[in-house]
């Protein structure tokens, strides 16, 4: 069990990793290059994939590439301050969390994926192949970017756990704790998608929503 003191110097670091989770490069990158809010258009999410349907691919690879930075600088600054996995667990927490419901966006972020993609390559690298190859099987498969994301995190934890039980990967509570943490966040910020998905109604890949559900629909501002 862990002292006071260390319960605090790990809220420190998820708090680090919150604030530089809650860069919002979809938000950004959409005002200065196309002054576009991506919480006004498409899904309402500042992540990678509304920002795909509503800039384009090219700005989209950007906002993807700086938002798995994120995770994985937060993770990295914990490890060359103490070296602690715990510290590098709750680092890339807050930053998954910092992504998905930014402060300075009125909590109206993205949907977790690509800043856990980030911090789960310097956390527990060996997992990633596992992850990669769940999320292209199953966009292959459905071309619908929630079911990918949503079966990447799933084959991570199952693919941590098959690992750790041959030998082949030493399990460490820290790194569970993290992976369970980041599936739960990303089944929370994507329980609208599910939603659509049993529907029938979840947009694909190449198309855009033509209508949404109304607690999924940001406001407009009129003129």
């Amino acid at each position: 069990m862990y002292e006071p003191q260390v319960w605090l110097a790990l809220a420190g670091f998820a708090a680090l990793g919150y604030a530089i989770g809650s860069l919002s490069a979809g938000y950004i990158v959409g005002r200065l290059r196309s002054g576009v809010d991506l919480r006004d258009v498409g899904s309402g999410s500042t992540g990678a994939t509304n920002a795909l349907r509503s800039l384009g691919p090219r700005l989209a690879a950007i906002v993807a590439l700086l938002d798995i930075a994120k995770g994985a600088i937060a993770v990295l600054l914990a490890g060359q301050l103490t070296g602690d996995p715990g510290a590098q667990a709750a680092a890339g927490l807050g930053a998954v969390a910092g992504h998905s419901w930014p402060i300075g966006l009125r909590g109206r972020g993205g949907r977790g994926m690509t800043p856990a993609v980030g911090a789960t390559l310097v956390i527990v690298p060996q997992v990633a192949p596992i992850a990669l190859a769940a999320f292209v099987g199953a966009i292959a498969i459905t071309r619908i970017a929630s079911v990918g994301s949503l079966a990447a995190v799933t084959g991570t934890i199952i693919g941590y756990l098959t690992l750790s039980a041959s030998g082949l990967l030493r399990s460490d509570s820290a790194q569970l704790v993290f992976l369970g943490g980041t599936a739960v966040i990303v089944f929370i910020r994507h329980r609208k998608n599910i939603g659509r998905l049993l529907a029938g109604r979840e947009p694909r890949i190449g198309t855009r929503a033509a209508s949404r559900d109304s607690g999924d629909q940001p406001s407009r501002k009129t003129t």
